[in-house]
């Protein structure tokens, strides 16, 4: 069967101009590669938009007067940029290298580069360009540069995951949005947290939770006086079990405010409407006026257009004293008119950038560039290159964070699978009874290591995957959908590890904690056997709670450990050291109470190594 571009008709359909990439010839030979902006920014001037090409390995540099791609600048696995005041500097984060480059935009020639921490993400610098600030997303830290000579200045560690950052307090705070929440399953306020850096003291000042049930935790921007921080992101419904969808229960999405003077959460609104999810909020950009804010939503392919004052009003105005909470109504955004819903103009929205006029839309899965003015009209689409047909794993890429393949759009498979791993939070599902939720899984190595489920009830990941179109997103799927979702996760490969050494090797600690692992008086490795680090068995550890249907669990792989947490079936530890202590009583999930602390320290850094 013949597999048409995802958004071919869609692009037909559009008014705007289409163009061909102009490669530098040593970028001649990716061209066959898929374009995929993750990021942008827009010179002072307007007259470029720099573009993060990240499955190309390049920058693309577009006019959007004449709605071209000028050049390019290879870089591989773009994921951030940021640019100077001045517009002659920029800088790009590397995923892969875990570096970042400082490029001369006159030239498109790389000046420097510098080591970050683990998969660096978003960035940002100083209103006069000499402190640029890049989220490490792995290493759990912002990394703060001087970019005079590009080196490091300091480090400021930040909560799980850190992608993207904002100023705010008149420069003097670092609002980090931090992707996942951190703790325990068994807390049922758990939720994703904003880190407020304040930058004069060189630390963590703050902490402030969005939501219960806040993840997938997207770009955060702050208003032009330094008053609000602005921050776009999933809000799951953990605590039910997961049958209600057309009626926000399963998963909304949602907006929060955060009052950078007072420190503490404002409120947050759903923007999702009553009968029309808006899944999988990602971008998120505010006018240089600071009256509109531009949300992307790369399940249901949209934006919508926010005015500040109303959502503002809104949120200071709802009454202490209302029967529902207002990130519970699904009707309070459209009934107070706040913002207006409009076509991303391709497909899987991700980044957005605004000037005063509009903005700037990337379409991951189209890798296209729209043009949207204030009213949400768009007025130009450009392609950054012509778009191979989408084989088996890009077609199940995007049909994993495609929402509309879902009854009204609520949500997509990445919704509690973000990057086909997990959203940190423990669902109650219906194929094994009620009232036992369990810890969401990583869908890494899924398609190796069956059955799947934590009581192993499916028997092999195309089961799973055909269950989960069914009975979380209520569709139907064609034999093609199902197929090309299962070479999708299939193709997916482990992430290096934050705690190996650049050349993948183990660090000291993590070589003594791999002895442990191996010794036969502990166990370890006796249903954790490498390559896969499972047996393939269930087994009763003795972690059985009161609603759970049988004592035994299958065995997970130990592989990206260090980004799959919280841990056990129920998501009840925290930490692997939990696991190997107050989790295990009686030794049945390894000997380890003979361990001594340093033993158990080394042990936690080599599992978290894998």
């Amino acid at each position: 069967m013949k597999r048409r571009s995802p958004d071919a008709v869609l692009l037909c359909l559009l008014a705007g101009v289409v163009v061909t990439v102009l490669l530098h010839p040593e970028a001649r030979a990716k061209s066959d590669r898929y374009h995929s902006p993750s990021a942008l920014v827009l010179s002072p001037d307007g007259k470029a938009l720099y573009v993060a090409d990240q499955t190309a390995d390049k920058v693309a540099i577009v006019s959007p007067s004449s709605g071209r791609v000028e050049g390019t600048v290879t870089v591989r696995d773009p994921r951030g940029l940021a640019l100077s005041p001045d517009g002659k500097t920029l800088y790009v984060s590397s995923g892969v290298e875990d570096r970042v480059y400082k490029l001369d935009t006159a030239s498109r020639s790389v000046l420097a580069s510098v080591a970050a921490g683990r998969q660096p993400v978003g960035m940002t610098l100083t209103p006069d360009g000499q402190t640029l600030y890049c989220c490490n997303q792995f290493t759990d830290d912002v990394f703060i540069y001087d970019t005079e000579k590009l080196t490091l200045k300091a480090r400021l560690a930040a909560i799980r995951e850190p992608r993207y950052a904002a100023l705010g307090g008149g420069g003097k705070l670092l609002v980090v949005a931090n992707h996942l929440p951190l703790g325990s399953n068994l807390d049922e306020s758990l939720g994703a947290e904003v880190s407020i850096l304040d930058l004069a003291e060189g630390k963590l000042s703050t902490r402030v939770q969005l939501a219960r049930g806040a993840t997938d935790v997207g770009q955060v921007c702050c208003s032009p006086d330094g008053r609000y921080a602005y921050v776009v992101h999933v809000l799951a419904r953990w605590l039910v079990p997961p049958t209600q969808l057309e009626r926000g229960w399963i998963t909304t999405n949602a907006l929060t405010v955060v009052d950078l003077q007072e420190k503490k959460r404002l409120n947050t609104v759903l923007l999702d409407d009553l009968d029309r999810g808006a899944a999988n909020p990602w971008g998120l950009a505010i006018s240089p006026s600071g009256d509109t804010l531009y949300a992307t939503h790369a399940g249901t392919h949209e934006v919508q257009i926010i005015s500040t004052q109303k959502l503002l009003k809104l949120i200071t105005e709802w009454p202490a004293d209302s029967p529902t909470a207002l990130e519970d109504d699904l009707t309070a955004v459209y009934r107070a008119g706040v913002r207006v819903r409009v076509p991303s103009g391709g497909m899987g929205p991700r980044a957005v950038v605004a000037d005063a006029t509009g903005a700037f839309i990337a379409n991951y899965f189209s890798g296209t560039v729209t043009r949207i003015n204030a009213a949400g009209k768009a007025e130009t689409t450009i392609a950054l290159g012509p778009q191979p047909e989408a084989d088996p794993v890009r077609h199940g890429e995007l049909l994993f964070n495609d929402a509309s393949v879902c009854f009204q759009g609520w949500q997509s498979c990445a919704s509690c699978h973000p990057d086909a791993r997990v959203d940190a939070l423990s669902w109650d599902l219906m194929n094994d009874g009620l009232g036992n939720p369990k810890n969401a899984k990583s869908m890494l190595w899924s398609s190796k290591t069956p059955p799947v489920m934590a009581h192993g009830v499916r028997a092999d990941m195309a089961a799973a995957v055909a269950a989960g179109y069914k009975y979380i997103l209520f569709h139907v799927p064609t034999a093609v959908e199902l197929a090309d979702t299962g070479s999708y996760l299939a193709s997916l490969t482990p992430t290096r590890s934050p705690r190996v050494n650049s050349d993948g090797s183990l660090s000291a600690a993590a070589k003594r904690g791999k002895a442990v692992f191996e010794r036969k008086d502990v166990g370890c490795a006796r249903c954790h056997p490498g390559p896969l680090f499972t047996d393939l068995k269930s087994y009763d550890v003795g972690t059985k709670q009161s609603f759970d249907s049988q004592p035994d669990f299958d065995t997970p792989t130990l592989v990206e450990l260090f980004r799959t947490g919280p841990y056990l079936h129920d998501g009840s530890a925290a930490t692997l050291g939990e696991v190997l202590t107050e989790r295990n009583k009686g030794d049945r999930h390894g000997s380890t109470s003979k361990l001594s602390d340093k033993e158990r320290q080394d042990l936690v850094e080599y599992l978290l190594s894998l």
